[in-house]
């Protein structure tokens, strides 16, 4: 059975303030900021948590969190990692005067990430995940993100994205099967080039038949998981 998530909207130009939790494995921390106070929320799997007041999923060792956002947008995080959401203006296609599945026309979705997830986007606005490195702008895709203060690792399951250097204009277009590694750039002569203009480095590498096997059956997982997700509005409001 689909699970139904129902969510009460008032115009058709809002702040999208869902997270949907889906499942978890072992304890994981959600956290957010009210008045400049850390609040630690009670998690429990079905629930939904507001964008609004900063909100952090941290996972632990052996642990990890699937949850579904509005947009058509699936996460899985895996151990030892985090990441941070806040609000979102959002422009809806839903006229809100009668039940209906919700349909996001145009939003400025974006959010930081440090460690490992899998995503899995169906949304065709432009959504950012932010790392140390660069920034990784997409919509209708799906792919595999390790990123840390030293490097950011993307391979691409299916779709295209687009990477943007946080030091540079340097940016690499990516398509399925595309996995790219960026790490700090290496300068050999620092009286011609300054870290600055050059930006990080960008290289793409192989990646093996039996690592994107495993790769695949994540993230079909994880589609499983969006398509038995709804967020539906109801109520005359």
């Amino acid at each position: 059975m689909n699970k139904i998530l129902l969510t009460l909207l008032v115009s058709v130009n809002l702040v999208a303030n869902d997270l949907y939790l889906y499942d978890t494995h072992e304890q994981i921390e959600i956290t957010e900021v009210i008045n400049n106070k850390l609040s630690v929320l009670n998690v429990q799997i079905g629930n939904t948590f507001t964008l609004t007041n900063s909100l952090n999923v941290n996972t632990q060792t052996n642990s990890t969190a699937t949850y579904v956002l509005p947009y058509r947008i699936a996460i899985h995080q895996r151990e030892s990692t985090s990441t941070y959401f806040n609000q979102t203006s959002t422009e809806y296609n839903n006229d809100f005067k009668l039940p209906s599945v919700i349909a996001i026309k145009d939003s400025l979705f974006n959010f930081t990430s440090n460690g490992e997830l899998y995503c899995v986007s169906e949304s065709g606005p432009t959504n950012t995940i932010l790392t140390s490195l660069c920034s990784i702008v997409f919509n209708k895709t799906s792919f595999f993100l390790k990123s840390s203060d030293k490097y950011t690792q993307l391979y691409v399951v299916g779709g295209n994205i687009t990477v943007l250097d946080n030091k540079s204009k340097k940016k690499k277009d990516l398509k399925e099967g595309d996995y790219l590694v960026v790490t700090p750039q290496v300068i050999l002569n620092p009286r011609e080039a300054t870290v600055t203009k050059l930006g990080n480095s960008f290289s793409i590498k192989e990646v093996e038949d039996e690592e994107k096997e495993a790769h695949t059956k994540s993230i079909q997982s994880l589609k499983s998981k969006l398509d038995n997700t709804l967020f539906v509005n109801y109520g005359q409001n």
